[in-house]
């Protein structure tokens, strides 16, 4: 019998992501969007282990969470575990108005999974990805695609431009290289592992 594992969270491509890494496992990931607390912690993933023990606690079964945020190097990864907040209050203006005289402006995108098991035990997937720099204005390009205004102002290393100015297939080749170190595909390689040890 396939063992299940619920992800909790209310983005349906999270879930198809997960899947992708573990089908091969012989899992079945299940979707369950939950009510919960936001917890006020000083990492994401402090904020990743909290909800998962929610959910654990609420569904009584191994369940995956994942968080993330945005991370400036020279502000000690400010906003990180309060991104969401910051983009809803200050927005990328405020954030590119306290960057401002930062010499090296390096920043990146971090994403935390946590897997709890059956027994409870956590198991931590941590991601810092898209390493690059803060642009000096924010681009105006139409983006479609962009799942977030930080597109606009976060310069992939290698690149000139936000991500929101450069071209499509610049893009998917960049989404394509984040995606092998992602959270999503460490857990899967990490699940398969445990199957055959």
């Amino acid at each position: 019998m396939a063992q299940t594992i619920t992800m909790v969270t209310g983005n349906a491509k999270k879930v198809r992501a997960v899947a992708q890494h573990t089908e091969s496992s012989g899992v079945q990931v299940m979707h369950k969007d939950l009510p919960l607390v936001e917890p006020q912690a000083d990492t994401i993933e402090d904020v990743a282990l909290s909800k998962a023990k929610q959910a654990f606690q609420l569904l009584g079964t191994p369940v995956i969470v994942e968080d993330g945020g945005f991370c400036i190097d020279e502000l000690s990864n400010f906003p990180g575990p309060y991104t969401k907040y910051i983009l809803q209050t200050i927005g990328v203006t405020g954030l590119l108005n306290l960057a401002r005289g930062l010499p090296l402006r390096t920043c990146h995108f971090r994403s935390t999974l946590v897997y709890l098991d059956e027994r409870e035990q956590a198991h931590t997937f941590v991601d810092d990805r898209g390493i690059g720099t803060l642009a000096a204005t924010i681009d105006k390009t139409p983006c479609p695609e962009a799942w977030s205004d930080l597109w606009r102002i976060f310069i992939p290393a290698g690149a000139s431009q936000p991500l929101t100015a450069l071209s499509v297939q610049q893009r998917g080749e960049l989404l394509l290289q984040w995606q092998t170190s992602s959270v999503y595909t460490r857990f899967g390689q990490w699940y398969r592992h445990q199957q055959i040890t």
